[in-house]
This record gives C-alpha cells, sequence and structure tokens, in this order.
C-alpha cells in the first residue's frame, strides 16, 4: 500500500502549518516571548486540556478514522479525552503513538487523518501547535514497510529490540528522523542502545531533525517530521529507505521504516 499526504491544516505558533513546511524555509519566522514560548492565541483561564481540545476539534472528520495524539502530561485525563472523542478518534499519549497510529492506518487501507496538539507547561520553552495531516492511498508514494510501537509502564521499554527490528528491515537508511531539536534530551533514551544501531549509526546515514530549525514542538513535531519526509521525498532530496525514531517523556517508543514508490 502507497500513501501520499493530501491535506495539511494546522498551526504553530502565529503561523499556518503548511507555511512553516515550505521549501527552502532556513529561519523560523516563530518569536518566542519572554517565557520561551510561542503562542497560537493570548491564555485564558481555561484548563490546558479544554485549550488543546479547542484547536483539536475543528480538525476532526466524522467521514474517515482519526488518531488524535496528545502530550504525555495528558495521559491522566485519559477519560476525558475518550469522552469527548466518543466514537470519531482514538486518542493516544506520546509521540511512539504515531507509529501505532500510521500501523492501524495502513492496515485499514482507506484515507484517514492524524492529529497532534501540544501546549508547553507553565514556564517551559516551546510552541503551541496543532496539526492535522490527512493520508490517502495511492499509485505513488510511501510505503510503511516498518511500523511498530513499544512501551512498558515500568519506564523500562526495550528499544534495543525495536532497532533490531529496524535493521532487519532496512540493513542501512538513507536518513533516520530523529525527535525532537537535538537539544531537549529525547534521545537520551537512546544512548544505552547505541550497539543495536550498528549501520545505522555510520557517517552516510543522514541523522535528520527536522524540528531543529522551529523548536520544541512536542508531540506535534511528530507530524511536522512525517509531513517534511514526506515532502523531502517527493522534492528528490531522497530516493532510498528512510526511519523515523519517537520518543519523548512517554515510555512508549516507536519505529518506523518507509520507502517511496513511483
Amino acid at each position: 500500500m502507497r500513501w501520499q499526504l493530501t491535506s495539511i491544516e494546522g498551526q504553530l505558533g502565529a503561523w499556518p502549518a503548511a507555511d512553516l513546511l515550505a521549501p527552502g524555509l532556513t529561519n523560523s519566522p516563530l518569536m518566542p516571548d519572554e517565557q520561551g514560548q510561542c503562542l497560537i492565541e493570548p491564555k485564558t483561564e481555561v484548563s490546558d486540556k479544554e485549550r488543546l481540545w479547542s484547536w483539536i476539534q475543528p480538525l476532526l472528520r466524522a467521514d474517515k478514522p482519526n488518531w488524535v495524539l496528545l502530550p504525555e502530561a495528558q495521559r491522566p485525563n485519559r477519560e476525558w479525552w475518550e469522552a469527548h472523542l466518543s466514537d470519531i478518534a482514538e486518542p493516544g499519549f506520546g509521540r511512539g503513538a504515531a507509529a501505532l497510529a500510521l500501523s492501524q492506518l495502513n492496515r485499514l487501507a482507506t484515507p484517514g487523518r492524524l492529529i497532534a496538539a501540544h501546549a508547553p507547561e507553565e514556564g517551559c520553552e516551546g510552541i503551541e501547535g496543532v496539526l492535522a495531516l490527512e493520508w490517502a492511498p495511492s499509485d505513488r508514494g510511501m510505503t510503511f514497510d516498518l511500523t511498530r510501537m513499544d512501551g512498558r509502564l515500568d519506564g523500562k521499554t526495550d528499544v534495543g529490540a525495536l532497532l533490531n527490528l529496524g535493521r532487519e528491515t532496512v540493513s542501512q537508511p538513507e536518513a533516520l528522523l530523529c525527535p525532537g531539536t537535538g537539544g531537549d534530551g529525547y534521545l537520551e533514551r537512546l544512548l544505552p542502545f547505541l550497539t543495536e544501531l550498528g549501520p545505522w549509526a555510520r557517517p552516510e546515514v543522514r541523522w535528520e531533525f527536522p524540528e531543529a530549525r522551529l523548536g520544541r514542538l512536542g508531540v506535534v513535531g511528530s507530524l511536522y517530521g512525517w509531513a517534511w519526509l514526506e515532502a523531502g521525498y517527493r522534492l528528490g532530496d531522497w530516493s532510498g529507505p528512510c526511519a523515523v525514531m519517537e520518543m519523548d517523556e512517554s515510555h512508549l517508543v516507536g519505529l518506523s521504516v518507509v520507502s517511496w514508490h513511483e
């Protein structure tokens, strides 16, 4: 099954998300406030979950499957989210949930939406954002050769086992998309498993940090990276298989391997 993005909607800070995915963008137009935050709109007295919901709700589509990715900090509110999303969407918490959502989308083989929303906590740097990616089967496009998620509540997720699966799928990808900006600590969980990277750690494998040019996007950064990768294939920036690593504060970790077919 081959897939293409058919729609990109949302906002990162004060900017439309599609503008921040434009080819050739090198300097971020996002201007943080004194707390180091870029907001979509001024904060009010509503709770974080209600603020996130106000951005997510307009992007849901009742005529197709929806998956909603939320910050790990929203996990204690799972019942609240399940009640609000009802039968229209399935919630996931943390970046690792993106791999599970894409796996389910691939099995359904029907157009679907992935939506993510993030609001930095008080006093923390980051970019408010909401992003919706709509995928549809296509004659040409991206194939999901591996989409796997693992997670243990005790935090002892076996990242090494995921990496072994990845290397069995592609011995050496053209690029490895890494989570976050490279300076936010997300990759620290990968350090104990460097030996499992094997050929993936060779200099010829491009380690890419799509979010580095913008700033801390939280779980929204996962979908931003996927849109960035798909655009890169269409523009010819790469042609071989690529791998996508998904990890953050959540105990969930995701790994995907994709390729492009004309």
